[in-house]
């Protein structure tokens, strides 16, 4: 009698305490919904403070994963609750009073996995959370990426073996076997991230890159076309566009080139990667819009030499010379108080007339090096750049 009232009490004990912890998962999970991320953690923390309960620990670690306000190498994190009407990205990188947790997921889950060998949820954990530090650190965490990648796989891998894998998981083995070059290998897992969610643009995104590396245009234009359906984020949506008129450009389609580049552009306006190949095309094509939009790429960065560098590649390719040189001279008044700008414009006109007529080089030559030293200290490279084009001059 005595061993079934102990064996009753112990089926009583269990069971109240596995509903405690339903129960508190529950409840934390409340508390996350109202954004009370540092009163949920607190609570599953009580619950298992040494960090034994996968399900608790794997909980905690999605909060955060998600919804931490800043952390130490992903080893200690701070942790606040806000308002419903607030979002979480508005507290990261500013100064507050916030607590911290230290938290070290890598140690703590694998160290579960040796315990729990079959639950393949935690390898999941530990593979999502070595593509969090990979993504936020770009091989500068305790672990490098030649360290990091073999253990994304590996247990993602044991995730999908054991029944727990899900989009996220074939997404991010694509992914990186896409930064390793691997292009074919990557294909497999993206093609599997869309069958079990198709709503996921990065699968198509990435997907359509790795068949352009593989020279399958076909299958890169159907795939970069999907992910520009799907994505809201503009910069993103933007991307895709300017991916497919890419395609277009590898399959000498002019006209769907510029269709799709000028979406990218009205996507995310004044985006130096849109409006230069977009000022190509007008060129080409000796469109009227090409005096208006090299104004536009000009005014981007009017001091920054990489403008000049590429209206000179665009303008020199299209034999559109003296047409630089018009706009180069018409610029010269819109920034008449800007000491740099003018010293740029007196430059880069020396560099184009070195070839034709070197008098006239000297001259504008002579005129940036006395704008530069307006702004610049004596030791700056420019002025060793206007030296060697003033040699060349004398030649």
């Amino acid at each position: 009698m005595r061993k079934i009232i102990i064996l009753l009490l112990t089926l009583l004990s269990l069971s109240v305490f596995g509903q405690t912890e339903i129960e508190t998962i529950k409840k934390a999970n409340d508390f996350i919904a109202e954004k009370k991320y540092e009163t949920a953690f607190n609570l599953l923390d009580k619950l298992d403070p040494a960090n034994d309960k996968p399900d608790v620990v794997l909980l905690k670690e999605d909060i955060l994963l998600n919804y931490f306000v800043t952390s130490i190498m992903h080893q200690m994190f701070a942790l606040t609750d806000i308002n419903k009407d607030e979002d979480i990205l508005d507290y990261r990188g500013k100064e507050g009073s916030f607590s911290m947790h230290m938290f070290q997921v890598d140690s703590i889950l694998t160290r579960l996995t040796k315990i729990y060998p079959t639950n393949c949820k935690l390898n999941k954990g530990l593979a999502d959370y070595y593509y969090e530090v990979h993504l936020k650190y770009g091989g500068r965490w305790l672990k490098d990426d030649k360290e990091l990648f073999p253990l994304i796989q590996t247990n993602f891998q044991k995730a999908i073996d054991g029944n727990c894998a899900d989009y996220l998981s074939y997404y991010v083995l694509g992914y990186i076997n896409l930064v390793q070059e691997k292009n074919k290998e990557c294909i497999p897992y993206f093609l599997k991230s869309i069958e079990l969610n198709d709503k996921y643009a990065s699968s198509h995104y990435n997907l359509a890159y790795a068949y352009l590396f593989t020279d399958d245009r076909e299958n890169a234009l159907k795939y970069a076309k999907n992910s520009l359906d799907i994505y809201n984020d503009r910069e993103y949506k933007s991307d895709a566009a300017r991916m497919v008129g890419q395609i277009y450009t590898e399959l000498k389609d002019d006209k769907n080139v510029l269709t799709y580049y000028e979406m990218a552009d009205k996507i995310d306006p004044e985006n130096y990667y849109n409006i230069k190949p977009i000022l190509n095309l007008y060129l080409k094509t000796n469109n009227k819009k090409a005096n208006e939009t090299t104004k536009a790429f000009f005014n981007l960065a009017p001091a920054n030499p990489t403008i000049y560098n590429d209206l000179e590649e665009i303008y020199f390719s299209n034999k559109k010379d003296n047409e630089l040189i018009d706009f180069y001279k018409s610029q010269s008044s819109e920034f008449k108080d800007d000491k740099k700008v003018q010293g740029s414009l007196n430059f880069y006109l020396a560099r184009i007339y070195l070839e034709t007529d070197k008098k006239v080089a000297k001259d504008y030559f002579i005129k940036a090096k006395q704008e530069f030293e307006k702004v610049f200290e004596k030791d700056h490279a420019v002025f060793n750049a206007i030296e060697e084009g003033l040699e060349q001059c004398e030649k």
